[in-house]
C-alpha cells in the first residue's frame, strides 16, 4: 500500500508538471482541451486596444462609432467588416499560425499583418500588434 501512495503522488506530480508546462501564450490559458485552430476559429469583436506608449486604452464598439469585426474560417479564410458612423466595409483574405503558432498572420486587401499571440482562449483573443509596427499595441478581442 506504501509503495502504491508513493506512485500515486509521483504521478499526481508529473501530471502537475506537465499541464503547467502546457501553456504556450503569455496569459494563458495554461491548458486546454481544444486545439489552438478551433479556438480560433469564429466572429471575434475588436473591443479594446491598449497604446504601449502611453497605458491608454481605447474602447471599440460601445463608446464610439467605429466597429471592428473579424471573422476566421477552418479553411483558413479571413473576413474584416469595419463599421463607421452608419457606413460599414468588408474585406476578405487569409489567416495562418507560424509554424509553433505563437503568432497569427492575416493578409487583407494586399496587406499583411502578425501579430504575437498572447492570450487565445474560445472566448478571448489577445493580440500584440508589435509585430507589424513600431507602438505594441494590444488588441482584445471577444467571440461574438
Amino acid at each position: 500500500m506504501n509503495n502504491q501512495k508513493k506512485k500515486i503522488l509521483a504521478a499526481a506530480g508529473v501530471t502537475a508538471v506537465v499541464v503547467a508546462g502546457c501553456g504556450k501564450y503569455e496569459d494563458g490559458p495554461g491548458f486546454s482541451l481544444m486545439s489552438k485552430k478551433s479556438r480560433m476559429v469564429g466572429t471575434w469583436d475588436v473591443v479594446s486596444s491598449t497604446d504601449s506608449q502611453t497605458g491608454e486604452v481605447y474602447n471599440y464598439c460601445g463608446s464610439t462609432a467605429y466597429c471592428l469585426e473579424i471573422s476566421m474560417d477552418k479553411d483558413n479564410k479571413v473576413s474584416q467588416k469595419l463599421t463607421y458612423s452608419g457606413q460599414s466595409q468588408t474585406y476578405s483574405g487569409t489567416w495562418d499560425f507560424n509554424d509553433d503558432k505563437t503568432q497569427l498572420q492575416w493578409t487583407v486587401g494586399g496587406s499583411t499583418q502578425s501579430f504575437e499571440i498572447k492570450r487565445l482562449t474560445n472566448k478571448e483573443l489577445w493580440l500584440d500588434d508589435d509585430l507589424s509596427s513600431v507602438d505594441g499595441d494590444i488588441l482584445k478581442l471577444e467571440a461574438k
